[in-house]
């Protein structure tokens, strides 16, 4: 096993037993293979982050609310109970098919690296242009869906602001139903008082 760099073209039994290369032919379809191979592991980053986006938005947002409208359409009924476990089932789904990509890339990672220990420049050479490759044809779409999902947290951390002055604002008001019931406790006092009132005078 070499522990330097260095050409030549027979490298044995590569990687897998039985995958014998020793001819130039060998060498060149290997080389081909595995600049082919840097090329889909960076495009699987970009299906990656799909799948996490995905999950992300198939996992529902919990909203703390402390208002009379929130409490009153936060009653649990056997239809809600059906949803949610089916929702459960399908995020279950959707994170083992995610843990499923993220093995697969990661195998897809240690076989290049295995490559790349053979310390042969000819292997080296084709797995640094097959990345470069990859990176060029890839990395502006994935660089692109960073920046659509940062401007999309921004907007809702604005937007969660912007909740919190008018939740605020309306804790501040009395409620229009608070309003009402000292109107009409008002009203009955003037009513029962009122005949007292007159007797006595």
């Amino acid at each position: 096993m070499h522990m330097t760099y260095w050409f030549g073209i027979d490298l044995g039994s590569f990687l897998f037993s039985g995958y014998d290369v020793t001819t130039v032919w060998g060498l060149l379809a290997t080389c081909l293979g595995l600049a082919a191979f840097a090329v889909l592991y960076e495009a699987m980053k970009i299906s990656q982050f799909y799948l996490q986006q995905f999950n992300i938005k198939s996992v529902p947002r919990m909203i703390s609310s402390s208002s009379e409208s929130s409490s009153l359409l936060s009653k649990v009924t056997s239809r809600t109970f059906r949803i949610s476990s089916h929702t459960r089932c399908g995020i279950c789904f959707k994170w083992i098919l995610q843990v499923l990509h993220w093995s697969l890339h990661t195998t897809f990672a240690y076989i290049l690296m295995m490559a790349v220990m053979t310390y042969n420049v000819y292997v080296t050479v084709a797995l640094v242009i097959g990345g470069s490759l990859g990176y060029w044809l890839f990395s502006p779409t994935l660089i692109q869906l960073k920046m659509q999902q940062f401007h999309r947290k921004q907007a809702i951390i604005e937007c969660d602001k912007n909740c919190e002055a008018v939740s605020e604002n309306q804790e501040r008001r009395p409620s229009t139903v608070s309003i009402v019931a000292e109107q009409l406790v008002t009203e009955i006092n003037i009513e029962i008082h009122t005949p007292g009132d007159v007797n006595s005078t």
